[in-house]
């Protein structure tokens, strides 16, 4: 918004600190409504049904029984006449003088009434003369007569001095009309709590607040998508960015039902037309995208596309010839441009024909396209429910996230390559996962597939890998890269928890780790880079409490859920206590699942990647996820900007840039090679005495009490059965991992 001050205009933008300062003067408006009800009859009507009739009768009641003011209250009163007056005060010089809205008069009043209230107060409430005779008491004039404090120090309205801000002039003051003054009082007198706490000036800031920061993040994806592209990040960081920008949409519009009774994106393009034109422009374009005019439009042509098909669905007979009857691929031609409406309705026809097609066949029983495919629910629960006006915006947003990201997709396609390589993309993780699960699954350390093993939960997710293959859709929807890297987090998310149950299964991986620890250290065993960069990565889930020096048993028992038990009748002396395992703890050692795991914190995927901690939050990040440095100062928790969406996308893209990612370890080959020195291990140092093929653990346990029984830099004891048991273990890792490259147990095809 331009500010005009001595007759020029300024066309330098205003920053989002002048919602900063909205804000503020709502919280003590609160405050202010609050204290006064406190004081009221227990019978009163609620503060949802409040007008400022209401409010002035309960001054004067106050004011007769003589009830002091505290000071917090006359501060909260002074900071809301201050807030109020100033905004009032742009609005004005924004807007011609015969084109004042109604909105800015209403404010207006409801400032001028807030003042005769604290006026009255002051009077009547024994307080210090020096206080009630604040610049705020007086009649003549409720702007402030001397610069105002650092309290709006935070506007960054550039043009304009510090002097402007002092009562001059050129500062216009209230609206003393006496005619428009009775007409505000006929219509405010019985309005509810939307004039005393959200008048109209405010809900125009509230709703340009929701639209501005709730919605428009098209652009962010965008660019998420032209980094995929030219190769330097990944297909899953792009889509959980979009993921979490859908999921902060949900919330824009449950605020927007709440808060302005808006369910629609046709409500609110009306709401976003009634707008003044100026206060689009007051956007910084440095700091946000303008949302208005293109996003509203686009959510709405969204919405009438689905309310179309919804009405299509009314007619089974039609809706399965022209929706559901398979026909021959449509041409689809994407433009970009101003002039793009016809083409943008075609694919947005075809793309609902693809989610209808996929709602109402087997597909869905898929888990990864059950539970990754984005909108599909929200559409499926839109359609079947034809009175409903929940998830409106959100299922719209969805649909123009699509489109928005698809064509991004196609035109930073370099020359020569398929649309569909999102689509490959995703069917070849999925045999790759497959093949390393199916590996797994043929090792003899896998014996047993009985109900509630993780043999058995693995040929489990083997059958989902298999039916996904089989499902070979090439369409607009499942090409489209959102949709085929949700498809990919939701096998990688699967793939990592039980990677993290077949690290615990039977200690195998830990077991092996702790060796190659205790070798490092004590027996001047080379540096393995695998082992080293497992050691480095999941450290808090092989070493609780740190990369062991000593106490090497200790360590390792408290990695396998080891717990430390006090004997019942021993008294605190050495000895009496104790390293016990429990039994959910054993239950998951031995491979089977129990309650307890929610207990156990080598599960724990969320402690581990930033990925899956703000997965398992349902795409939701805060300050210790993702979004650092974000000013919630205000209780604006749930908003997040398109500035925070790219930091989110730079902070996942950055844990993937490690040689081997938490999030993207491939689990299976590393239990495998962990799983044949064990086996190795154990026939060398057995020999002849036990059958091959035994996995004898106890190699690992001779090996860490011999550690421990040395002296800290004193190296082994001199014994031979003890030196024999080093030179064996450390031959058996590095045979196994000599050659071997960190990046081979990482995923691909991400």
């Amino acid at each position: 918004m331009g500010v005009f001050t001595s007759g020029q205009v300024h066309d330098a933008p205003m920053t989002m600190h002048f919602f900063d300062i909205y804000v503020q003067y709502k919280k003590d408006t609160r405050a202010i409504i609050r204290w006064l009800l406190s004081h009221q009859q227990a019978d009163h009507v609620r503060p949802q049904d409040l007008s400022v009739r209401d409010l002035l009768a309960i001054a004067d009641r106050i004011c007769t029984k003589a009830v002091t003011m505290p000071d917090v209250i006359a501060f909260h009163f002074r900071q809301a006449i201050a807030a109020r007056t100033y905004l009032s005060k742009i609005f004005r010089r924004a807007s011609k003088e015969d084109a004042v809205s109604a909105a800015t008069e209403n404010h207006e009043f409801f400032t001028s009434s807030l003042t005769k209230i604290y006026t009255d107060l002051c009077k009547c409430c024994a307080k210090p003369k020096d206080d009630c005779n604040h610049r705020y008491c007086r009649e003549d004039c409720a702007i402030p007569s001397r610069t105002c404090t650092n309290q709006y120090g935070v506007l960054d309205i550039a043009g304009i001095n510090v002097e402007l801000l002092t009562l001059s002039d050129e500062a216009p003051c209230l609206h003393d009309s006496t005619a428009d003054r009775d007409k505000c009082t006929d219509s405010l007198s019985n309005t509810t709590l939307s004039t005393v706490v959200d008048d109209g000036l405010g809900n125009i800031f509230e709703l340009y607040r929701e639209i501005h920061v709730g919605i428009p993040y098209n652009a962010c994806i965008k660019r998420c998508l032209d980094v995929v592209f030219r190769g330097n990040s990944h297909l899953i960081t792009a889509a959980a960015v979009t993921s979490a920008a859908h999921t902060f949409i949900e919330n824009a519009e449950h605020r927007l039902a709440t808060s302005h009774q808006i369910s629609d994106p046709s409500a609110i393009l009306e709401a976003c037309l009634k707008m003044p034109d100026s206060l689009d422009s007051s956007i910084d374009t440095a700091s946000a995208s303008k949302p208005t005019s293109q996003t509203t439009r686009d959510l709405d042509d969204c919405w009438q596309a689905m309310m179309d098909l919804r009405h299509a669905a009314t007619n089974k007979d039609d809706f399965q010839e022209k929706i559901l009857k398979p026909h021959a691929p449509p041409q689809i031609s994407l433009r970009r441009g101003p002039d793009t409406s016809a083409s943008d309705a075609q694919c947005r026809f075809v793309l609902l024909s693809n989610i209808a097609q996929c709602m109402s066949s087997s597909r869905l029983q898929n888990t990864f396209i059950r539970f990754g495919s984005p909108v599909v629910p929200e559409l499926s629960f839109f359609v079947s429910r034809e009175k409903t006006s929940t998830n409106c915006l959100h299922c719209a947003s969805g649909l123009s996230l699509l489109m928005s990201s698809y064509k991004a997709y196609s035109f930073a396609l370099p020359t020569g390559q398929s649309p569909s390589s999102c689509r490959i993309q995703a069917l070849r993780f999925a045999q790759d996962v497959m093949m390393d699960v199916s590996s797994v699954l043929k090792h003899p350390s896998m014996p047993c597939r009985c109900h509630g093993t993780l043999a058995f939960h693995l040929e489990s997710l083997k059958q989902d890998l298999e039916e996904y293959l089989r499902t070979k859709m090439f369409d607009f929807y499942f090409q489209s890269p959102w949709v085929c890297g949700a498809h990919i987090l939701e096998m990688l998310h699967a793939v990592h928890y039980y990677g993290l149950r077949l690290f615990a299964y039977r200690s195998y991986v830990g077991s092996v780790v702790h060796m190659y620890n205790v070798l490092r250290q004590l027996h001047d065993l080379a540096p393995i880079p695998v082992l080293e960069a497992l050691c480095e990565q999941l450290a808090e889930l092989f070493f609780p409490g740190g990369r062991p020096k000593r106490s090497f048993k200790n360590s390792y028992v408290r990695y396998m859920g080891g717990r430390l038990r006090f004997h019942a009748k021993a008294k605190h002396q050495n000895g009496c206590h104790g390293l016990v395992i429990p039994a959910h703890a054993a239950r998951a050692n031995a491979g089977f699942s129990s309650a307890g795991e929610a207990k156990d914190g080598r599960f724990e995927c969320g402690r581990l990647s930033l990925l899956w901690r703000i997965k398992e939050r349902d795409w939701r990040f805060d300050n210790d996820a993702g979004s650092h440095g974000r000013n919630q100062c205000q209780g604006e928790e749930d908003y997040i900007t398109a500035t925070e969406l790219e930091s989110l996308n730079d902070q996942l893209a950055s844990s993937f840039a490690s040689p081997l990612p938490t999030a993207l370890i491939n689990h299976f080959p590393l239990y495998l090679a962990c799983a044949r020195i064990v086996n190795n291990i154990s026939d060398a140092y057995h020999g002849s005495d036990v059958k091959p093929g035994q996995y004898c653990l106890c190699s690992a346990e001779n090996l860490l009490v011999a550690a421990d029984g040395c002296r800290e830099g004193k190296g082994w004891r001199i014994k031979k059965e003890v030196r024999e048991l080093a030179e064996v273990c450390a031959r058996g890792i590095q045979e196994e991992f000599e050659g071997k490259e960190v990046g081979e147990f990482v995923w691909r095809n991400i």
